[in-house]
């Protein structure tokens, strides 16, 4: 507590002596900063190939949409070989392409837009596989009421030996409605995301693993083992609520195997996040600690191709660890 109190008391000079300075936005114009090209992709084996391009903006403009680019000439490679030209598709502003990219294949895609060459590449990973998923129950405990309950889940699976793998993990509520309302989900106690920290702690000091999503790992530190991921979801169970009443608590989880861009997009996004619980969001705010340049691996352009597969598992807890105590 010591150490918070002596922070804030830093903070506040900086933010009392902080002065206003008239700024002319318009002179910070780029005329080739609007001529860049934003193409996004995220790829899998089971969907067609689909592409989004749009124009870039300058940071103070209004802007209620966005503003896509549709007469473009977007070619496909697949590992080097030319797969055609997509077509756009006017009612969900997308470029379409009806190839499926398979694992080890290598996706490229290129254009011309305002007279500079724009591409992209990307290498769809093998599938990662869930071998199983367990569950524990804790509670009631007192966290944020006096009858919450603790969820401890391990996901086992193998990571691929000898190469450099990267995942993203994320679980939710099977049937919203029917099942026991999704809690709070805690990632820090698992060795995979604390490997995450460490890595965004070299740009961002104090990032803790918190998404109420998931998150991005990479495979340091069980490289070619088999490993347990451990993360626990809390779920407050309010007394009278209509919780109390549901007999299923469905959990699907997903483990993701994706790109080294996708992973390093994805941490560069964490990066940026100035919205989260932590204080590091609110360090970027003050002009504390400065925002990192999110990563594009599209050359003449900005955006991301990224490759992806999934696994799937569904378990219900209830059925596993039984009715919640009534007492």
């Amino acid at each position: 507590m010591r150490n918070k109190q002596y922070l804030l008391s830093a903070l506040f000079p900086v933010m009392l002596i902080s002065c206003y300075h008239e700024v002319d936005l318009d002179e910070y114009r780029d005329k080739d900063g609007e001529n860049i090209l934003t193409i996004n992709s995220l790829v899998c084996p089971d969907s067609s190939l689909q592409v989004s391009a749009t124009k870039t903006y300058f940071f103070s403009d209004i802007h209620n949409d966005r503003t896509y680019v549709k007469d473009l000439n977007i070619l496909v490679k697949v590992n080097e070989v030319g797969r055609g030209i997509m077509e756009y598709d006017k009612t969900r502003n997308l470029y379409i392409s009806d190839i499926k990219i398979q694992s080890g294949d290598r996706v490229t895609i290129s254009t011309e837009y305002s007279e500079t060459f724009v591409s992209a590449s990307d290498i769809m990973p093998d599938a990662a596989s869930i071998e199983g998923v367990s569950v524990e129950r804790q509670g009631p405990v007192s966290i944020y009421t006096n009858s919450d309950f603790i969820f401890t889940y391990g996901i086992t699976f193998t990571d691929r030996p000898d190469e450099d793998n990267y995942y993203f993990l994320q679980w939710d509520a099977v049937e919203r409605g029917k099942d026991i309302r999704m809690g709070e989900r805690d990632f820090a106690h698992e060795l995979v995301f604390q490997q995450l920290a460490s890595q965004i702690h070299s740009t961002l000091p104090g990032w803790e693993p918190y998404s109420p999503y998931g998150l991005p790992f990479s495979d340091k530190g069980i490289d070619g083992k088999e490993h347990t991921i451990v993360v626990k979801e809390i779920v407050q169970m309010v007394k009278g609520s209509n919780e109390w009443r549901k007999t299923q608590m469905k959990r699907g989880f997903r483990l993701y195997a994706i790109s080294k861009a996708y992973y390093d997009y994805l941490v560069s996004v964490l990066i940026n996040q100035t919205g989260d619980k932590g204080l590091q969001g609110g360090m970027i705010d003050l002009g504390i600690a400065d925002p990192v340049k999110v990563f594009s691996n599209i050359e003449g352009g900005v955006g991301i191709l990224g490759c992806y597969t999934m696994a799937e598992s569904e378990i219900d807890v209830m059925k596993i660890v039984g009715p919640f105590p009534t007492e």
